[in-house]
């Protein structure tokens, strides 16, 4: 964690490689520093401000039984600037990406710092319209990188972000990696899977849990990197005091039911939430790197 005059950057590293390279929070620095302050919107200057929520967030990510190295990254970020808080929102991100030598661990570490840096450097109101830009962005880096660099050639990353403003939910993704609302003893995916199951169960061709079984589950049909263009989804969600956010990697969200996410977040706080949520995956056998963002909302 770092802690700058005008904003909190939370950034987890994972592995020695990561700590050789330049943190997601000291490249975010270099912007904020700059500028503190985003611009007064016209419904601003009309006094209609949007109204923050308060928000108690914990995140963590781990490598799992099976893997070598972690590929996912993960990071938050809450204005502390009010101004830019009203206008622009607290954002949370993960990515899980894919590729070998250790490529996938650099294309999501480029989604992360990419969504972060370019989605607070748009003064656009906007925040659909920010996060497609940034996510677009962020895969064309990813792809024009992969063509330079053979080691990285086919690397890719999936990347689902959540933008928090006032009591409105912003949620943008492009792969498998999920977003839940977690709101009085329920739980449900705001994000859709981009995977070959997914496509068949919203098709009729499959039921969930044939999905759940299927040799082709962990096939996934758009990330970032591959090619450069990319479609990103957003869905709009309204939150209430005591909603929770979960935006975790398929590591987690393949490994444990609806019932249990729903039982641990909502029994636990933030912090002690992500621990156990991770212990939990583990648990059924870690099959690949995990990573969560509890994010819990109350009004001021």
């Amino acid at each position: 964690m770092e802690i700058f005059p005008s904003h909190t950057i939370h950034d987890l590293s994972t592995s020695p490689q990561k700590e050789q390279r330049q943190s997601v929070g000291s490249r975010v620095r270099q912007l904020f520093m700059r500028s503190s302050t985003a611009p007064v919107t016209a419904q601003q200057k009309r006094g209609q401000k949007t109204r923050p929520l308060a928000l108690n967030v914990a995140q963590r990510t781990d490598v799992g039984r099976k893997r070598q190295h972690n590929e996912d990254s993960v990071a938050y970020i809450i204005p502390k600037d009010q101004q830019l808080l009203e206008h622009k929102g607290a954002l949370f991100i993960v990515a899980d990406g894919m590729g070998g030598h250790a490529a996938g661990e650099v294309a999501s570490e480029i989604a992360v710092d990419s969504v972060c840096t370019l989605y607070y450097q748009d003064a656009d109101a906007d925040v659909p319209a920010s996060l497609i830009r940034a996510i677009r962005y962020a895969n064309a880096t990813i792809y024009q990188r992969a063509t330079e660099n053979a080691q990285h050639s086919g690397m890719g990353t999936t990347c689902v972000v959540a933008v928090l403003r006032g009591n409105v939910a912003y949620i943008a993704n492009v792969g498998d990696s999920r977003a839940y609302l977690v709101r009085h003893g329920q739980v449900r995916q705001i994000s859709q899977d981009h995977s070959w199951v997914a496509e068949q169960v919203r098709l009729g061709q499959m039921t969930e849990e044939e999905a759940q079984m299927h040799s082709m589950r962990n096939i996934i049909t758009r990330s970032l990197g591959p090619f450069p263009e990319v479609e990103v989804d957003i869905f709009v969600e309204q939150v209430e005091e005591g909603d929770a956010l979960v935006l975790c990697s398929d590591g987690l969200c393949g490994m444990i039911n609806d019932q249990e996410l729903t039982s641990i977040v909502e029994q636990f706080g933030p912090q002690e939430s992500v621990y156990r949520l991770v212990e939990y995956a583990n648990a059924q056998g870690g099959i690949d790197n995990i990573t969560a963002i509890v994010a819990r909302v109350y009004q001021r």
